[in-house]
């Protein structure tokens, strides 16, 4: 028996609608493995540095960039990796899809923050960096909070297990999606955030600690061009055929952001709360300089790493 033209495109769009509801599926279960990976693996530090610490607004920060998405991911993993009805998910679909938003508020308001005090607390910068993140916020909210289509009806019926998903498919919203997640708000936030800093060093002429404001400098580098690299494949694989506008990569670019924006505030933190060995290390160079190796023979020999401080 022949199949006829229309039957066979049929066929082919339900394999292609099963086989981007199984890559999603992977790719949530993969995120939540990745955070899971990013907390454990750093909980010593955090509790040194973020949980003993003062409450702050890096503090506070820090701890919505880490444990929002994690907590979240239990919600998202339920809603996409189970099986619901029709019913069920036109009645969920649009709350967990706006949920997902403030995973890009929290990590931009990081490198907005980092930014700003790097710059002396400037009121111009705050003006600047406050008014792109303004219009990212309203993007966001138009984006993820407006007018979210759950998949066609006939999908649930015809495909045996689909989750909640929101129809990226569905023309405007899909292109929505991509280019503000992809283009305007991982992108060229990030970046204005990086020239900020580096205009900054290079008109007051690196007169702040010249090994902080390097720091600052190749930390910016490095995590925005580890960004954009993940910004660029997601949307590649987001706008090219045949798997267009299947929001594959978007959880990638929502928890990995918020997975930098914890390790630069660690990192941060780190720099300016150094361990008891650290503080120790220090001190022994500084009384060597001060007084001079001849004067000290008897640690010349000794591991300045096993000098206590008096």
């Amino acid at each position: 028996m022949s199949v006829t033209p229309d039957i066979q495109e049929l066929l082919e769009e339900l394999y292609s609608a099963k086989r981007s509801i199984v890559q999603a599926r992977y790719a949530m279960a993969a995120m939540l493995c990745l955070q899971l990976y990013e907390w454990l693996s750093g909980i010593e530090e955090e509790i040194r540095l973020i949980h003993r610490a003062a409450w702050t607004s890096i503090k506070s920060l820090y701890l919505l960039c880490r444990y929002y998405p994690l907590l979240l991911w239990g919600v998202v993993m339920w809603a996409y990796v189970g099986d619901h009805t029709f019913e069920a998910c036109s009645r969920v679909v649009h709350p967990i899809h706006a949920l997902l938003g403030p995973c890009q508020f929290f990590s931009q308001a990081v490198m907005l923050m980092r930014a700003f005090a790097f710059c002396g607390r400037d009121k111009r910068v705050l003006v600047l960096l406050g008014s792109c993140y303004t219009c990212l916020l309203v993007l966001d909210i138009w984006v993820f909070c407006t007018k979210v289509d759950v998949l066609p009806k006939e999908l649930y019926v015809v495909i045996n297990g689909v989750g909640c998903f929101p129809n990226y498919g569905a023309g405007f919203m899909a292109l929505r999606i991509g280019y503000s997640m992809v283009i305007l708000a991982a992108i060229l936030m990030d970046l204005l955030s990086l020239v900020v800093i580096v205009v900054h060093c290079v008109r007051s002429k690196w007169d702040r600690d010249v090994s902080l404001a390097r720091y600052f400098v190749h930390q910016g580098f490095i995590a925005f061009a580890f960004i954009t690299l993940v910004n660029i494949a997601t949307a590649i694989s987001f706008f090219k055929p045949p798997r267009y506008h299947t929001g594959l990569g978007l959880p990638l670019i929502l928890v990995v952001s918020n997975v930098v924006a914890c390790r630069i505030i660690l990192q941060l933190r780190k720099q300016v709360t150094p361990s008891d060995a650290e503080i120790s290390r220090r001190n022994s160079s500084i009384v060597r300089r001060a007084m001079g190796a001849s004067e000290l023979p008897h640690i010349q020999n000794q591991d300045s790493w096993t000098i206590s401080r008096a």
